[in-house]
């Protein structure tokens, strides 16, 4: 006799698919741009602010030292990102975007809409609002768990 899943479970399999399903959308964008998906989370940062710290960029992004400073590298390679030591304290090292990386996180951000703008436009309006709501909702639970660890 087959058990019946709970509600908890449906839900536990529910984000399991969705982050499936993001990390194949985040693969297939980052690839169109000849980037890794964590060099494009990086980038992505920048729409907000124009430097950071290697300290802060590791919070946020949840990452090791060693795979921020590998990102971070592989970046600078690519001439979009520099690095540069606070000069009242040489221990701080801060990371912020080259001249060149504007335009390119503009066509990112660009293409990122036009990406997500094409995933749903299929959808009702009422059907996107409920998703908005819905995830507006899971990500708050989800930070007051990470809060309350």
């Amino acid at each position: 006799m087959k058990n019946k899943l709970n509600e908890y479970e449906i839900l536990a399999g529910l984000i399991c698919e969705l982050t499936r399903n993001c990390n194949q959308k985040e693969d297939f964008f980052a690839a169109s741009f000849n980037l890794t998906p964590a060099e494009v989370r990086l980038l992505m940062l920048f729409s907000f602010e124009n430097t950071y710290s290697i300290k802060h960029l590791r919070e946020t992004l949840n990452l090791t030292p060693g795979r921020i400073t590998h990102i971070v590298e592989s970046l600078e390679k690519k001439k979009l990102v520099e690095r540069f030591q606070d000069a009242d304290d040489k221990r701080n090292v801060f990371v912020r975007l080259l001249p060149k990386a504007n335009i390119f996180i503009q066509n990112l951000k660009d293409n990122y809409s036009l990406l997500h703008q094409n995933l749903l436009k299929n959808v009702n309006k009422e059907d996107i609002e409920k998703i908005f709501e819905s995830l507006k909702v899971l990500i708050d639970t989800f930070k007051k768990w990470t809060q309350e660890k």
